[in-house]
């Protein structure tokens, strides 16, 4: 991975709720710690908002403005790719997330004096009944900031229970949305359609662990992480 790809993706894994560690950085990110504590640095010496310490913990105190990214013809269709299927089956605040993201990648293809990248002939198209509810924002916030969530759900055969969660996972397939979590009720690995749940609400923040992760769900299910 380039550095610049890597500095991207050490943001994006920095949170402002708690600290995060140097050794869970390095692990996501595949990199010895050192290797992190020098991004780190780099990116405090830039400006950005961060605070922490070495064998404390590192956090986010603001937001992170880093410098423009270039993208060849590919990734610039696969981008538009993805935006365009972000619109077809997100929530309501997705799809106004995805529609801007593809205003400011077109303004900046524009300004560079190159085609409209957005323009090109690369499409998606999904079923309007297969689109996310709109809670699929709080779920996409639970999942941000690490809160249960509480829903009524109905399975296939029609019965209704209550159930609480650790949500991991959100994933889009071809016939609507899942969640993938730590069900707290069964005590174990449990996927949900969205179409099938109701009544949602946030609970209280917890903390991840081992065996009931993201990484041992994606495991549990064949997954790729």
């Amino acid at each position: 991975m380039r550095r610049a790809d890597r500095l991207i993706e050490l943001a994006g894994c920095l949170r402002r709720d708690r600290a995060v560690r140097g050794e869970d950085l390095a692990r996501r990110l595949e990199v010895s710690v050192r290797t992190v504590y020098r991004d780190i640095a780099t990116l405090q010496a830039q400006g950005h908002p961060i605070e922490g310490a070495a064998g404390v913990g590192f956090l986010l105190r603001g937001d992170i403005h880093l410098a423009p990214i270039a993208f060849d013809h590919d990734e610039l269709e696969a981008l538009a790719l993805g935006l365009a299927y972000a619109e077809q089956v997100g929530d309501t605040k997705l799809v106004a997330a995805a529609r801007a993201a593809r205003f400011k990648v077109d303004r900046a293809w524009h300004a560079a004096g190159r085609a409209p990248a957005l323009a090109r002939p690369i499409r998606a198209r999904q079923r309007p009944d297969h689109r996310s509810p709109d809670f699929g924002a709080l779920l996409r916030d639970a999942l941000r900031v690490r809160r249960l969530v509480r829903f009524a759900y109905v399975d296939s055969e029609g019965r209704r229970s209550t159930r609480t969660v650790r949500p991991l996972a959100l994933t889009a397939f071809s016939d609507g949305w899942l969640l993938g979590a730590w069900c707290l009720v069964r005590t174990d690995f449990r996927t949900f359609r969205l179409d099938r749940m109701g009544e949602l609400a946030l609970g209280e923040p917890f903390e991840d662990e081992a065996g009931k992760d993201l990484a041992t769900y994606l495991v549990r299910v064949g997954a790729r992480p």
